[in-house]
């Protein structure tokens, strides 16, 4: 099996933010030209989820464009590569990303218990999105109690925080939200826009 080297590596990440950013350009153009209530909330969350991947994979790109380990393998005068550096950076990303999935699916539990209107979820959703972007890169992303980033990201998006204690026995948010409010009155419907996140 062929080792992907740094430049390589570094090709096919540029090669699939161009596709990502492909597709998120194709479904925004689809979410423009939605006219039913139904539509445009599915619409929004897979440009949601289209946008996040680009994100995601332009941080990554300029993470190993920047990593030490990567100059060292490109300089001609240091021919010798730490392969074991690199394969602790490669599981520390795996790392991160197994962290990102957590949260995005305990936090989506509680927007999704909390929040009965689809558009509003899906705004909640995006701004989850956003702050996650920001986490990624901390240093204790991995290291630091899930609850605790779960009841930190409720306080955050401005969420009760009522539930979280009991996240994990919530329901699964589901991959299209319907467009209706859901009929079960524990799920409290707001009409108000997504309150202002606390910095403190």
């Amino acid at each position: 099996m062929t080792a992907t080297t740094p430049d390589r590596g570094a090709e096919m990440l540029a090669e699939l933010a161009e596709m990502d950013l492909s597709a998120a350009k194709h479904v925004h153009a689809q979410l423009l030209a939605a006219t039913e209530a139904s539509e445009v909330a599915d619409l929004s969350r897979s440009y949601q989820r289209a946008s996040r991947c680009l994100r995601q994979t332009l941080a990554l790109k300029a993470k190993l464009a920047q990593d030490p380990t990567v100059q060292r393998h490109r300089t001609p005068l240091t021919p010798d590569v730490d392969f074991l550096a690199m394969g602790r950076a490669l599981a520390q990303e795996d790392a991160q990303f197994d962290r990102l999935g957590e949260l995005q699916d305990a936090v989506g539990r509680l927007i999704h218990a909390e929040i009965s209107d689809a558009t509003l979820r899906a705004d909640y959703v995006e701004r989850l999105d956003v702050e996650l972007d920001d986490w990624f890169v901390e240093p204790d992303f991995t290291t630091e109690n899930l609850d605790v980033q779960v009841r930190r990201a409720c306080r955050t998006l401005g969420l009760s925080g009522d539930l979280v204690s009991r996240w994990r026995d919530l329901p699964e948010a589901p991959d299209n939200p319907p467009d209706q409010e859901d009929d079960d009155p524990g799920h409290e419907a707001s009409g108000a826009a997504p309150p202002v996140a606390d910095t403190g």
